[in-house]
């Protein structure tokens, strides 16, 4: 209904457009209004009795009456937007791929303990027996062995490199994606957008596009926001799509002061605002809504590899 009254109200713009270029032309050229019904009865009595009337004057009238019939059949007719698809490059790099070597944690250097001095052991004279030639044999010295005594080397633990589990969109925020669902909206996925993992990217009517979170920053969000009008710009002409962005338990919920990202701290909160607010398409705009279903699922794909 909306696009039919566009459509009476362009046609009836343009009629009047040419109704007043073509009364100017005729007022000038020829000294006819087309609006004074005595002019025109002058025509026809000139036709009735013969007398010669321009031929260009003829022409103009025919010339007149094909701009508006031609100027009717552009405006009216359904229009198709243009879409332009990313295109994605999907070589491999030739750079071969370096392997991860870890750093080695060396052990704290420990300082050695000095060795303990023993102290100076005075033999005890031996009587010692004369030898036949006379020659006294020294007396044998007991010297202690010194003790060293080392301390245990530390030991160091290894830092843990278990890499965390990751999160399952499908399943982690199959609620969310049935909240949208149920409101009318289709379903495109949920990409990680700039490391920020989103719970859903749904669309709507009139290029409408939901982005939602859940447990992020406001900052990783605006982010996301940002990459995908940049996507959106170098992809699309004159045609802007509108971005609606929430966050489901926000840490900065409280220093928020972006209005443009809506904030739910449940769920069931999102839920109420989406069912107030649901899709809704006519069968007039199915045609444009296929191929803007097409081109966001396009663009999630190349999204995802940014």
């Amino acid at each position: 209904m909306k696009n039919r009254m566009n459509n009476i109200l362009v046609g009836l713009l343009w009629l009047l457009l040419v109704t007043l270029a073509a009364s100017f032309w005729f007022n000038i050229r020829y000294g006819f209004n087309i609006f004074v019904a005595q002019h025109w009865q002058y025509l026809a009595y000139m036709q009735a009795s013969n007398r010669p009337v321009a031929t260009s004057f003829y022409v103009s009238i025919v010339v007149v009456l094909i701009i508006g019939v031609l100027g009717l059949y552009t405006l009216l007719q359904p229009r198709r937007r243009r879409i332009t698809m990313p295109v994605m490059d999907t070589k491999k790099p030739d750079t071969p791929i370096q392997p991860v070597v870890q750093p080695m944690v060396q052990p704290a250097p420990v300082a050695e303990q000095p060795i303990a001095q023993a102290e100076p052991v005075v033999p005890a004279p031996q009587a010692t027996a004369p030898t036949q030639s006379g020659l006294v044999r020294p007396p044998r010295l007991n010297i202690p062995t010194a003790t060293i005594t080392r301390a245990p080397t530390p030991h160091v633990p290894l830092s843990s490199t278990t890499p965390k589990a990751k999160i399952d969109p499908e399943t982690e925020y199959a609620d969310i994606h049935e909240i949208f669902t149920s409101a009318g909206f289709v379903y495109k996925g949920s990409p990680r957008i700039k490391n920020m993992q989103s719970s859903v990217i749904a669309i709507g009517a009139d290029e409408v596009l939901w982005l939602g979170a859940t447990g992020v920053k406001t900052s990783d969000m605006k982010v996301a926001i940002d990459t995908m009008r940049g996507v959106f710009m170098d992809t699309l002409e004159d045609i802007e799509i509108n971005i609606n962005a929430f966050i489901i338990g926000a840490p900065d919920a409280s220093e928020n002061s972006e209005p443009s990202i809506l904030q739910f701290a449940t769920v069931d909160e999102l839920r109420t605002y989406i069912m107030a607010h649901p899709n809704t398409l006519s069968d007039d705009d199915a045609e444009n809504f296929d191929a803007y279903s097409a081109y966001i699922g396009t663009v999630i794909d190349y999204i995802g590899k940014i």
